[in-house]
């Protein structure tokens, strides 16, 4: 996961796609982004700009079930914002086979993502229905 956000970070496309199965499915459900195998991933991989920023906090993988997660920010350096979200990943034979995002946007800084002070919450105990 981390060589796959560094070749992310680095703009190095072949080195990404060889992180993914030769069929791998990349979504971000329920209908926000579907690619499926290199030749759809190629051109999305390849269209990441210099000063693109793939990072992730924290991973978890079940090594029994070849599943893992990981939350992550991805972005751009001059960018006031990025997307964060969570990742869970399927694996075969080493390679990602599945690939599931969900993300919200948000600033840059992941702290400042997670930080609770000063946010206006859409949902409280003070409005929940």
């Amino acid at each position: 996961m981390n060589r796959l956000a560094d070749c992310w970070s680095q703009q190095k496309t072949d080195q990404a796609l060889a992180c993914f199965t030769e069929d791998a499915i990349y979504m971000e459900p329920p209908d926000i982004q579907f690619y499926k195998g290199h030749s759809q991933l190629r051109p999305y991989f390849a269209a990441l700009k210099p000063g693109t920023f793939m990072r992730f906090h924290n991973l978890w993988f079940d090594e029994a079930r070849q599943i893992g997660a990981g939350e992550y920010s991805f972005g751009e350096g001059n960018e006031p914002t990025a997307d964060h979200g969570v990742v869970v990943v399927e694996l075969r034979d080493g390679r990602i086979a599945f690939w599931r995002e969900y993300q919200q946007k948000g600033p840059t800084s992941f702290e400042r993502f997670l930080d609770t002070k000063d946010k206006r919450w859409r949902w409280t105990i003070e409005n929940y229905p």
